[in-house]
């Protein structure tokens, strides 16, 4: 039962600093929202938070599914890769998978491979499939869909939950608000919290999602 926080570079070690004192347990640096990609800034802003005290998510999400263009991805994935606890790669970069997956093993990271769909959430048999590759994969696999009914949120969790191993589940926008909590229930791993603008539809506030969590789940041990 994890928080994450995502951030772009803008203020980041403040916003480091303040999300471990309202009690996030990872800082997830979207590398493809910030200003500046070199691998040395990544490296340090990724070190800032871990000397913190906070876990670290290192993603470079690809334009296709809701990324920017950063034009030395693999490059951050081969030398910053290695440092964070956690690396995400969606499903559909296959050619970076095993390569990544490989590198970040190494020094005892973890691969989160990641699907995105901002219209819809996906037949069952799709969801399904889409967790199954991740384990092939062996990484964790992640699902952020868009919930146009509070049914997709509950097909999207109960569905999941019955394939073995790890998992992060998210369903997207105001009816899936519910998931970024009630997942944890339903064997996801890692929930995404805002600090100040989200990042994603639905995201709730790092606030609101410690107080719950910890009002649902009992003090973080």
């Amino acid at each position: 039962m994890l928080i994450a926080v995502p951030l772009t570079d803008v203020g980041f070690r403040e916003k480091v600093k303040e999300a471990k004192e309202k009690g996030a347990d990872l800082v997830e640096l979207r590398v493809d929202q910030f200003r500046r990609t070199e691998v040395g800034y990544v490296l340090d802003l990724l070190r800032t938070a871990k000397e913190v005290g906070l876990k670290t998510i290192l993603t470079v999400r690809s334009p296709e599914e809701g990324g920017r263009e950063v034009s030395n991805r693999r490059e951050i994935f081969e030398k910053v890769g290695p440092e964070s606890d956690f690396v995400d790669v969606e499903l559909s970069s296959r050619d970076l998978i095993v390569p990544v997956r490989d590198i970040v093993s190494e020094k005892g990271g973890r691969l989160i491979i990641s699907f995105h769909d901002f219209s819809g959430t996906p037949p069952s048999w799709v969801i399904r499939e889409i967790v199954r590759e991740g384990v092939r994969y062996g990484g964790i696999p992640k699902i952020a869909v868009m919930a146009n009914s509070y049914e997709d949120v509950a097909r999207l969790l109960c569905v999941a939950s019955q394939e073995r191993g790890e998992k992060i589940l998210i369903a997207m926008g105001d009816k899936g608000k519910v998931s970024r909590i009630a997942g944890f229930v339903f064997g996801s791993l890692i929930t995404y919290a805002s600090l100040g603008e989200a990042l994603a539809p639905g995201q709730i506030s790092l606030e609101e999602t410690v107080k719950i969590r910890e009002l649902l789940y009992g003090p973080k041990e």
